[in-house]
């Protein structure tokens, strides 16, 4: 069985771009630096990073936590990939993204002690349990004093901080409603691990949903990844609470490009909307068929939400996807209507419940009712300072030179 060998696989546990000067460069950075002072390792800093709607309104977020912070092109790519998800991927919400940034000895902190041939390899290793404690203790407790945050907490970690994160699920659960483990070092400590830990998690009452990911193209991590995998398939039949995915065609550096967009995926199935009733209602059927299909999407969506700690209702875009589906294939505007109207009774602090409530009057014929709606979502937006659509703006001019 070929093992990458111990020099390169040393390499790539300690080969994380630092570029700490530019990622202090606010004007440059779509984060903030925050200091943290531990007790037991001294001042640190972290990155935080909050969606782009967050200095205009009063919405809490979940809390994506990414180890390894100094690689400011993975960083980066992170909070895009998580503002991306957002945007285009109903049931996945927007996150504030908290980047860790390594301390002086970065394998100290990531690695729980070494046994067998790591004692040699890896002589500073062991600070995991500290590192946790403060990243549970004091990091997320100051962010979620300082910035507006649910209680939904993601821990995401590549390489030795894949191994990291593994390590957090099998010691501490419950302190994440997910991990995310990319890549992970699991032939660590001669691959004990991989037995250590998946044992640990499926005796826990109190599993994260858990992802681990690995690249056909670094050998011994995938080989320990999907041995990991097969183990804990075996100990959990039929979980629905962890995945393992594998990337034939990646290599180590290349896996996080996929395995963090894949790994939200993952945490967010349970409020995916393309799992609710509503995905696959007809547009074209009755009020009563569409808001059945309403109603029990209402009840599985609340269901999944709670298990991430996530508020239970139902998020504005998904009813105002259906709204403008009904729009776009039935005659029954009245049924988009009552559709926009709920999400109007539900997000009164929304510009686009109003205006998508007046598309549905205007489809209705009641350009009276439309104008006073766009009026609404302009007012709304200067009050709470959200950006009105240009188009929003156009169709508002438009029709109100026509009455």
């Amino acid at each position: 069985m070929p093992l990458i060998t111990r020099v390169a696989r040393v390499a790539v546990l300690v080969s994380v771009p630092v570029s700490t000067a530019v990622a202090q460069d606010s004007s440059r950075t779509p984060w903030v630096q925050e200091v943290v002072t531990s007790s037991t390792l001294g001042k640190r800093v972290v990155y935080v990073a909050t969606p782009d709607a967050y200095a205009r309104g009063i919405e809490r977020y979940g809390v994506l936590v990414l180890l390894d912070a100094d690689d400011s092109p993975q960083f980066r790519l992170g909070i895009a990939q998580a503002a991306y998800l957002a945007d285009n991927e109903p049931g996945i919400p927007p996150l504030i993204v908290v980047g860790i940034v390594n301390g002086a000895d970065r394998l100290h902190d990531m690695l729980p002690p070494a046994t067998g041939s790591s004692v040699t390899e890896f002589k500073t290793a062991g600070g995991a349990a500290a590192f946790a404690d403060y990243i549970v203790g004091q990091v997320l407790p100051m962010v979620r004093a300082k910035y507006r945050t649910l209680p939904t907490t993601i821990l995401a970690g590549h390489s030795a901080g894949g191994l990291f994160a593994l390590d957090v699920a099998a010691t501490r659960p419950g302190a994440f409603q997910a991990i995310i483990a990319m890549s992970p070092s699991l032939w660590y400590n001669d691959s004990s691990l991989v037995v250590t830990y998946a044992d640990a998690i499926a005796k826990s009452t109190t599993r994260p949903r858990l992802f681990a990911t690995s690249g056909g193209l670094e050998s011994d991590i995938d080989i320990t990844t999907r041995r990991f995998a097969q183990r804990l398939d075996s100990l959990m039949p039929a979980s629905h609470t962890f995945a393992h995915q594998r990337y034939p065609n990646d290599t180590h550096a290349l896996t996080p490009l996929s395995s963090l967009p894949d790994g939200l995926r993952f945490v967010f199935e349970p409020v995916s909307s393309r799992n609710l009733p509503i995905s696959t209602v007809d547009p074209n059927a009755d009020s009563a068929t569409v808001f059945s299909a309403l109603s029990a999407s209402e009840a599985s969506y609340a269901k999944g939400a709670r298990s991430l700690s996530l508020p239970e209702v139902l998020p504005e875009p998904v009813i105002n996807r259906l709204g403008y589906r009904v729009l776009g294939r039935s005659k029954n505007p009245a049924l988009a209507i009552a559709l926009f109207k709920l999400n109007v009774k539900r997000y009164p602090k929304s510009v686009n419940v109003y205006d998508s409530l007046g598309d549905g009057y205007l489809a209705a014929g009641d350009t009276t009712a439309a104008i006073a709606q766009l009026r609404k979502a302009v007012a709304v937006g200067r009050e709470t300072g959200a950006p009105v659509a240009a188009e929003t703006s156009d169709k508002l001019a438009k029709l109100s030179r026509r009455n």
